[in-house]
């Protein structure tokens, strides 16, 4: 028969081999735990990316949209800057017109005028003379 010696010396020794299958058994655990909550967190960031892929594509398509309309405004601006432009163009012609028949008209008033003044000098001269022949 063992000893007692020899009996606490095997019950060491087998504490110590159950304490190492211990230890072994709580890593083994740790990682099925660890691999669990692993698969969890890829789910969960598959679906967060997932989530982010729609958003950008919606994203993208709004500011296709967007694009789009500033575009379609832009080119409208550009038709109306062209249209103001001719407006003013046609309407520098129209003035330069009225300014020149407007002279033209002042150039035959003054005309007319510098001949009824002419016309009035005879008149009132011819007048003049007349009282002196009188006399």
């Amino acid at each position: 028969m063992a000893t007692l010696e020899e009996r606490v010396q095997a019950l060491e020794q087998e504490h110590a081999e159950l304490k190492k299958a211990i230890e072994l058994q709580t890593v083994a655990i740790g990682a099925l735990v660890g691999k669990t909550t692993l698969e969890k967190l890829i789910e969960q960031y598959e679906k967060l990316f997932d989530t982010l892929i729609v958003h950008d594509r919606l994203t993208s398509e709004r500011l296709g949209h967007l694009q789009t309309q500033v575009i379609e405004l832009d080119g409208k601006m550009t038709g109306l800057q062209v249209e103001t432009r001719q407006g003013f163009t046609a309407l520098d012609g129209k003035i330069v017109r009225l300014q020149t028949e407007m002279r033209h008209r002042f150039e035959q008033q003054n005309t007319a005028m510098n001949a009824r003044f002419d016309q009035m000098t005879l008149l009132l001269n011819a007048l003049g003379s007349q009282p002196e022949q009188e006399k």
